[in-house]
């Protein structure tokens, strides 16, 4: 077995396809061996999903994918006689990562101004913190952002995101003021906010010592900025030409509630209509 393994995992190299397919496989190999599988079926890989009850949704679909690859595209098996092929990938369920609420970003540029403006004005730190939410771009899009893109008339800025493609974003009044009071503060050397990569993951570093426990990245404002957006209203459609997004199906994500959300508010109409009745 392992000879064949060490020509698969050559095969995968010259390919430049992931030699986690290696791994994957050596564990169902042994699975057949330990089990004196000769013949493959479908009930074998069902009874081996069952017996490894421990691999999540996503696992199991590499497992699926990498059955697909050993036995059809390695080894040569017809694909309607490879049974990996009979068995459908199962869909993986979407989670928001951690994400900011304004009450907690209000709460961050607090901390931050008290404890990191040595490093840092705190016109900039509003400044940086305010756009990354409030507009929604990705960090890269922070980075090669020129203040020559920024409209402070029309309270916009044209970002290019994955791909060079370009998007116009908007950002609120409050936003505007704080990037007019930092832009005289200071003249444009790098970028717009004058920022780089490192001193952004420091300052996500720091507000994630002050978070109380919630683990904080850089996308994070961009998944806060996607919320706070459906909670006041705006529409799906638009809410995805903001994000940048080529489907409105990968923007349908924040749509669904996680299940705090789902509670507070319940409690919160159905509260609402008992004082309306009295």
């Amino acid at each position: 077995m392992n000879n064949n393994l060490e020509e698969y995992r050559q095969y995968l190299l010259a390919r430049g396809q992931s030699l986690n397919y290696r791994n994957i496989i050596r564990i169902w190999l042994a699975y057949t061996e330990e089990n004196k599988i000769e013949i493959i079926t479908q009930n074998d890989i069902t009874n081996f999903f069952i017996t490894n009850s421990q691999y999540s949704i996503k696992s199991r679909n590499q497992f699926i994918m990498a059955g697909r690859s050993y036995y059809t595209a390695y080894m040569q098996v017809p694909k309607e006689q490879n049974e990996w092929y009979k068995i459908k990938l199962m869909k993986v369920p979407q989670r928001i990562a951690e994400y900011f609420t304004e009450k907690e970003l209000e709460e961050a540029k607090k901390q931050l101004i008290t404890n990191f403006s040595r490093k840092m004005t705190p016109n900039k730190i509003r400044a940086v913190l305010d756009f990354m939410y409030y507009s929604g771009c990705r960090k890269d899009e922070l980075l090669t952002l020129k203040r020559q893109d920024i409209n402070l008339e029309e309270n916009t800025a044209k970002l290019y995101g994955k791909g060079k493609k370009e998007r116009i974003i908007c950002f609120p009044n409050k936003v505007k003021k704080e990037i007019e009071l930092y832009f005289n503060s200071e003249n444009e050397e790098n970028n717009a906010f004058n920022i780089k990569l490192g001193k952004l993951h420091y300052l996500i570093k720091m507000i994630n010592k002050y978070s109380g426990g919630k683990k904080i990245h850089c996308h994070s404002f961009r998944h806060g900025f996607a919320k706070n957006c459906l909670r006041k209203g705006i529409p799906l459609p638009t809410l995805s030409r903001l994000l940048g997004h080529a489907s409105i199906l990968t923007t349908m994500v924040y749509a669904n509630p996680s299940e705090q959300e789902m509670k507070e508010t319940y409690q919160e109409k159905m509260n609402k209509g008992k004082e309306n009745e009295s």
